[in-house]
């Protein structure tokens, strides 16, 4: 037999037609075609292979062995073809489009953050992909994701939200800081949640509570944020007490504009971190692709 070609293809399929229909009576309308034109390829497919593929008279429709043997391949011929096509688009899925994700802000300095290494192997291999990052809080980045706005988010909640899928990747160290004039630091001592209610006091989230700060009692006046700039300015002022990573506030430290003020264990802050998505959604190869790249840079299971 000459190597396949397009006529091989289309005959192939065409006999794929009549056999599972039963014959040709019955293949006509599932082929559109009248049936001495089907019974005219078939002869065609019969000559280019060169051997009985079916019977077919008065006795019925039935399958020669070489017909049968014939027709396993070629289902899995078709099989095959199927596989590659589904490839070749996810590689062309994958190589372009639009990826929207959603940060929670100041990130880039944690150590234990390796946003930047999966983004680095991610462009890497897929160029084209455009990636439209997005710096909300928590409870924005999970409406949008709920919402299909965005195909994946860094997320740090204090509960989780029913339809989102939350998957631990890393954490921060977080303490309370004020300015070095603050009358607190006079304690001299470590300093309790009473000590902190006589402060005003800077936290953060207004959908939820978030910090420690939020599980003590009211205190004589608070100021909330949805993000760290805000609270370190709050801080800055002078006036108010309130919660930083340490990552983020040594710069304010080196430059002796903030003081770590030493706490009890009940105020210890130490929040996680999870790569966060609409367990709904179907998400695009690219979108795919970058999930991946975030786990395996923050070495968690790409099977979960």
């Amino acid at each position: 037999m000459k190597p396949i070609d397009d006529i091989d293809i289309r005959l192939l399929k065409l006999f794929l037609a009549i056999a599972d229909s039963g014959g040709f009576s019955a293949a006509q309308y599932q082929l559109n075609m009248h049936q001495s034109s089907i019974s005219k390829k078939m002869s065609d497919l019969e000559t280019r292979l060169g051997m009985t593929l079916c019977q077919r008279g008065r006795g019925g429709f039935n399958l020669t062995a070489d017909g049968l043997k014939v027709y396993e391949a070629s289902r899995k011929l078709f099989e095959h073809i199927n596989d590659f096509q589904c490839k070749v688009n996810d590689i062309r899925n994958v190589s372009s489009g639009n990826i929207q994700i959603g940060l929670t802000d100041n990130l880039a300095t944690n150590n234990h953050c390796h946003i930047q290494t999966a983004l680095s192997e991610f462009c890497k291999r897929y160029s084209k992909v455009n990636i439209n990052t997005h710096i909300f809080d928590t409870a924005m980045i999970e409406t949008n994701l709920l919402d299909n706005k965005f195909d994946a988010g860094i997320t740090s909640p204090e509960v989780f939200k029913s339809g989102l899928k939350y998957i631990y990747i890393f954490n921060e160290q977080q303490y309370l800081y004020c300015t070095p004039s603050h009358p607190i630091l006079s304690l001299g001592r470590t300093v309790t949640a009473d000590d902190i209610l006589v402060h005003p006091v800077v936290d953060r989230g207004l959908a939820h509570p978030v910090t420690p700060l939020n599980h003590i009692k009211e205190q004589a006046y608070k100021s909330k944020t949805t993000n760290m700039e805000a609270t370190a300015h709050m801080i800055l002022s002078g006036h108010f007490i309130g919660y930083l990573p340490e990552h983020y506030a040594q710069i304010w430290l080196e430059r002796q504009k903030m003081v770590k003020i030493p706490i009890t264990a009940e105020l210890e802050y130490k929040p996680n971190f999870y790569l966060t998505i609409n367990e709904q959604q179907d998400l695009s190869c690219a979108a795919k692709a970058l999930v991946f790249a975030i786990k395996e840079a923050h070495g968690v299971n790409t099977d979960s």
